[in-house]
């Protein structure tokens, strides 16, 4: 039997007439791994790097939940994403839902008895991935300023080492940074490690795209983009 606890309804979003409600849902372990596939929305995983080490589900962005920042941190997933927390047991994935709602978050589900669960149910899990990024960048707002003062074209890639979805957008970039050698400039920048910039620019979803054409902003995206897309974009602003 499917077993789904709407456990916590903290508050309403009002758009005109229309009224959104912004929930906590806790879901055993099958209901999680179902819905992970119907909503595809944000997996997030907020045990300690020593947890995880041992092992995390597929495409999980991974927060430490006693990290001093950890709110900050998850200011910066999607507001219009369901969310998908879950922890080792469940405790700490709960607050952490409860954090995201308070932060505007429309959806969130908890894994209920988390990792726990998940391998009681005999659920596949993958080998940590590491979060270095060799080629990101920390950067202030003045040599940023220089950077896109001094070159015609530049896409400035605003996303974090543990951000998944920032991941799957690194290959795309790689790609079209050869293509577009000649004519743009590509910055990866690491908006932990940047916060004035980030500030600066209004950043408050990982990942964003920001476009600038003679030190001004002609385009800007927050997600995911396809290559074809993003490609368009360049090509149509040089």
């Amino acid at each position: 039997m499917k077993f789904i606890s709407h456990h916590l309804f903290v508050g309403f979003l009002f758009l005109g007439t229309v009224v959104i409600a912004q929930e906590v849902i806790s879901v055993n372990a099958q209901e999680f791994k179902e819905l992970l596939i119907s909503e595809q929305g944000i997996l997030l995983d907020v045990r300690t790097p020593k947890e995880t080490s041992l092992g995390q589900l597929e495409n999980a962005s991974t927060l430490n939940f006693y990290d001093t920042d950890f709110e900050s941190k998850l200011r910066l997933i999607q507001k219009d994403k369901t969310v998908f927390v879950y922890c080792r047991s469940g405790g700490r994935s709960a607050k952490a839902a409860n954090i995201l709602i308070a932060q505007g978050q429309v959806k969130v589900y908890n894994l209920q008895r988390g990792m726990g669960a998940w391998l009681d149910n005999g659920f596949p899990i993958i080998n940590a991935i590491s979060n270095e990024d060799l080629h990101i960048k920390s950067l202030t707002t003045t040599e940023f300023n220089s950077i896109i003062s001094t070159n015609n074209m530049v896409l400035a890639d605003f996303h974090t080492q543990w951000c998944v979805p920032c991941k799957k957008l690194v290959p795309i970039i790689e790609e079209l940074e050869v293509e577009f050698v000649e004519s743009t400039t590509f910055l990866r920048i690491d908006v932990d490690s940047s916060k004035s910039l980030s500030d600066a620019y209004e950043i408050v979803a990982v990942p964003t795209l920001v476009l600038f054409k003679n030190g001004e902003i002609v385009w800007r995206h927050a997600g995911l983009i396809t290559k074809a897309e993003l490609r368009d974009v360049i090509a149509k602003n040089r």
